[in-house]
Parts: structure tokens; sequence; C-alpha cells
């Protein structure tokens, strides 16, 4: 019986949208493809008739069984996708009219998480455009894959993605046929690999020669490039992609290289999908690569910041955004120990929940959305609460406000854009953080600038064991490392690093972060403890997409608010859930 399987998807027609010519062919050659290599396939195009949310969660649990049967599982989709609340959407043949009709990505990734199948892949050749019309936005889409309570081991999810967030991919013809430009690239990987990508292994006695998962990054941009190059100097697409899988993880076989396996030749072909503008340099990636060197090091050599050579970033454009990541050195001080700045945007409106002692907020300035911050001070906070402040142009965002904790927030055109914690001067553990204030600040907006481009992943037990050490401030953790290092975590499947980074959080702040609560565990809400959650949803808008697929229910303020989320890295509602918010954290309705 085969020990590998895919569910293959191809959607030409969605909705209104415009037909594509490659989707549904391409996914039939890649089902033919993987059945040569032995898997056992599920291959769903709307060749002869509508592809339906239901038909996919239907193959998907024919597969996805308890006990597992597969070591490898491949998910595959072409077709329209969107990109809302920063997440993605395999649109199906009834979207978006039908607003079930879709794949949430990030949702079945998580469900995947738990299938008991060792290594799930998930390669999307889609776009990821923002929704332009109140339907679009509605498209919630299903999570696809089974629930299985009784599987706890964590299985390792590697993703491609055909572009970036927002952006489109292209299709075009090749060789006097319509391709998609990232299944073209995929394919070729294996039916042209340099021979710097192929690995030799010995499986049952018998020698092969693969393409780890984790040689396919670059080969695939450089192809993409290549190909795009071909037809118009101006357009770039750029993939994304997250392999935490281990070097020995493949999708197929090649064949027995004719040059020697140091080598390393390039090429590339033809034509396009959609025409988008250039996205151009990519920072985040920049920054992620600075932050990997800083980490690890040389061999041998101990981990730590170095503020100086080890921490330079060349390029200007990747240093301004790196300088309004940094928190207001103006403001290190609040009588009560709390309190937030926000930059970047005028606070209109601020309210809190009560907390153990009955907490107030102050807006204090509302600042001009330019040079004036605007300075809110809360009192009597133990041991955290949920504070929202409410925009000038009607705009929402829930933030956690910490005792001890100043937050630094800043806005941009799309919401929240940034987050930062320091101690308050008149609180004890100011002390620590002034001893490294230079190198936690500038790794912070480091990070955070990494995780604003999705490129902040942890490849390696070295890697996650650097961070872990990294982020701790003497007996606890900066809360936003800690919740930008949760999410690096489970992503490379390390549930016990994101529990480890939750105790400590514990013992520092004696309450949990929302975001870091909802990825220590399984099922949260049944392993809550006696901890109190702050801010009482997710900080970051991807972990919303999280709820769903870990049972969590949210009360219908915050359920009716979903369709309202911006697409901005931090929580924010637009105008139309905004009021409703406000008032329901005001009269006691959301605590």
């Amino acid at each position: 019986m085969a020990d590998k399987a895919a569910v293959i998807i191809g959607v030409d027609k969605t909705g209104g949208l415009p037909k594509l010519n490659s989707a549904a062919a391409g996914a039939s050659a890649v089902a033919d493809w993987l059945q040569s290599e032995g898997y056992e396939v599920k291959c769903l195009t709307d060749k002869s008739g509508p592809v339906h949310a239901r038909d996919i969660e239907d193959a998907v649990a024919e597969l996805v069984t308890v006990p597992p049967r597969y070591r490898l599982l491949v998910v595959y989709f072409s077709g329209h996708g969107y990109w809302h609340a920063r997440a993605d959407l395999w649109l199906l043949s009834g979207a978006p009219t039908k607003a079930s009709d879709a794949i949430n990505l990030d949702g079945a990734m998580d469900l995947a998480r738990y299938s008991g199948i060792p290594n799930v892949v998930f390669i999307s050749d889609a776009c990821r455009s923002i929704p332009d019309s109140r339907a679009g936005a509605r498209v919630t889409g299903i999570d696809a894959f089974p629930n299985h309570a009784d599987i706890n081991t964590v299985s390792k999810i590697d993703v491609f993605k055909a572009t970036s967030e927002a952006r489109s991919a292209y299709e075009g013809d090749i060789g006097g046929k319509p391709h998609s430009i990232l299944t073209y690239a995929l394919m070729s990987a294996y039916k042209q690999p340099q021979p710097a990508m192929i690995h030799p292994i010995t499986a049952g006695g018998t020698r092969l020669y693969v393409v780890p998962n984790r040689e396919l990054e670059t080969y695939l941009q450089e192809k993409v490039n290549d190909i795009l190059a071909d037809i118009d100097i101006n357009l770039t697409q750029n993939i994304e992609a997250n392999v935490p899988s281990s070097d020995d993880v493949y999708i197929a076989r090649v064949g027995a290289p004719t040059q020697p396996l140091s080598t390393a030749p390039t090429g590339g072909a033809g034509p396009a999908r959609a025409a988008a503008a250039s996205p151009g340099p990519n920072p985040g990636r920049d920054a992620a690569e600075t932050i990997e060197r800083t980490l690890t090091g040389a061999p041998g050599a101990p981990v730590g910041i170095d503020t100086g050579g080890a921490l330079a970033v060349s390029e200007a454009a990747t240093e301004e955004k790196l300088h309004s990541r940094l928190p207001n050195a103006a403001v290190d001080h609040m009588e009560s120990t709390v309190g937030f700045t926000v930059h970047g945007a005028r606070v209109v409106n601020a309210v809190t929940t009560k907390g153990e002692d009955n907490a107030s907020v102050e807006l204090l300035d509302q600042g001009n959305g330019a040079d004036a911050a605007a300075v809110i001070r809360l009192w009597d906070v133990r041991p955290a609460v949920s504070v929202a402040v409410q925009l000038e142009d009607g705009r929402c965002a829930v933030l956690a406000g910490f005792n001890g904790y100043i937050g630094h927030a800043s806005f941009d055109d799309q919401g929240l854009a940034n987050v930062s914690y320091i101690p308050s001067s008149n609180h004890w553990r100011w002390q620590m953080y002034e001893n490294e204030k230079a190198a936690i600040d500038r790794l912070r907006a480091l990070v955070a600038l990494a995780v604003d481009n999705n490129t902040f992943q942890i490849r390696s037990d070295r890697e996650a064991d650097a961070l872990g050490q990294r982020i701790r401030m003497g007996k606890g953790i900066d809360p936003t490392l800690g919740l930008y290092a949760a999410h690096a975590y489970s992503q490379a499947a390390k549930d016990n690093s994101v529990r480890s980074v939750m105790n400590y959080m514990r013992g520092d702040l004696q309450a949990d972060l929302y975001d870091i609560w909802v990825l220590a565990f399984r099922r949260p809400h049944t392993e809550s403890g006696d901890y109190p959650r702050a801010p009482l949803c997710p900080m970051l808008t991807q972990t919303w997409n999280l709820l769903r697929p870990r049972d969590i229910t949210l009360p219908p303020v915050l359920e009716a608010a979903l369709p309202h989320l911006c697409n901005s890295l931090w929580t924010t509602f637009q105008p139309e859930a905004g009021a409703s918010i406000m008032q329901a954290i005001d009269t006691g309705e959301l605590q």
C-alpha cells in the first residue's frame, strides 16, 4: 500500500472572477505526476463540474484517518485566492457568493498539525488578492481537515505559496500551452533539477536520488524569476515558503545526476497569469537573515546580540523601517507604571476591562496622528487588562495592558502596525531592561519587521534554543518577543517550546497573553488554568484563523466583528465594528 497521499485541487472558474486557463489542467498534471511517484491521489478539478468545499473535506477525510496510514500528505491547490485579515483563502466554485465555499489555509494547516501524518506539504498556487467587495470580505471558508481528538503528536507542516501577500500570481503560455508559473517551476525542479539540489538516499536497500523540500525555496524563486524575465522585466512574483521538516523529507524522486552533485546551473523560460506592480525589495527577509546570523553565529560561538556589526543592516529603507518599530524613548515613565503611547493616529477614546483591582483608564493626550503621540494611562492594573482604543476614523484596536509595562503602538494605513512593551522606569523590571536596552529594542524591531513580512521562521533545534535563550530577560520574557517567538515555535511544530514561553511569562506577568494561550494547547479552553488572559481576543490578526480549528468560541459581539478585521499585522477592526466593541468593553459585556 502507498505510504504517500495527495489531494490535488484545480479550479478555473470561481464566481464572477476572470476564468483561469491553467488551474485545472495544471492540477491534473500534478496528480498524474504524483500518481507515477506511488502516491494515492484524490484529484478534484472543475473540468467536468463545480468543485465545492464539501468535496475537498470528504477527499481529505478519506486520507486522514485514525490510525494514520501515510507518512506524507501533499495538498495542492491552483485557482483564485483571497488574502483577507492575514488569512489565505482558496476560492472554490461557489465563492464568493457562498461564503463557506473556500478553504481557509491557516485553519487547514493547523488541523493538519494534528493529523497524525508526520509530514504534510501545502502548495498554494493562487493569487493572494485583497477582496474588492463586501461579499469577498465575508468569505470565511472551511478548515477541510478532520479534527481527530485522539491524535496528539504534532506534524511538520511545509508550505509553499506562489506569491507574497496582497499580490497576484501568474499564468501564461509556455511552449504553446497555458501554465501556472509556480506549478511549471515546481515540476521543473524534478524534471530538470540543479545538481546541487539532489540528495542521494537509501530506501529499502535501493539507492534513490531526491530533491528535499528544503532545497525547493531558492530554486523555485530563481525559476519563477527566469520565466517572468522572459515575459516582462517589470513583473515579479515573490514566493513564500516555510519548511520546518528535516532534510530527508521530499515530494518526489529525480533521475540519477549526470554531473557532480556540487555544481549548480540555472535555467528559465516563458509567459504569465495577471499583471501586478513590483513589490520591490523585501526588507523583512533581510532582517530575518540578520536575525538568523545573530542567533546562530559561527559554529561554537556563544549566542548573543552585537549591537554593532552583527546587527548592522545596510539597506537604508530597512533601517528606516526598523527605526519606526523602536519604542518611544521620550515616554519611559508612568506614575501608575502602566500605559500606552500611540503613534500615527489620533485617539478619540480609550476603554479598559476591570481586571482584579477595578482598573481605570485616562486619555491624557489624543495625539495628532503625526509627530505628537497619544498618551494613555492606566490605573490599578492587576495583573492584566484589555484596552481598546478608538481612532478618529472610527477604527478600533484591542491591546493587552500589563502591570509594570508601557506599551508603544503605531498605526499605518492598514491598521495597528507595531506594538512593543518596555518596563516603566519606576518598576522593578526597569533595571534588567536598561542593562540591555539597545540590544533588546533592536532585536525586537528586527523580529517585528521579519514577522510583518512573513519571514521570521525557525528551521532547526539550534535556532529554537538560541531564540529561547535570547528573549528571556531575567525571570521574565519581553511580552512582544514572547508573542513572536511563540508563533515561530508553533510554525516549527515545537509546542513544548510554546508552552515554555507561556510558563516563563506566567511566572513574570501572572497572566496569559491571549495568543500564546491559543498556541500552547490544541484545545486551550480545556487547559486554561487559573491565569487571566489579556487581551480578550487575539492581538496578532493571524491568530484569529486558529480559533475555529482549536474549538474556541467567541462572544457574539466579536463573532459579528470577524468580517470587519483589517489586514493589519495587529488586530484592528474597521469602523463598522469599532463602536460595538468599545461599548461592549465599557459596559462590561466583554471582560
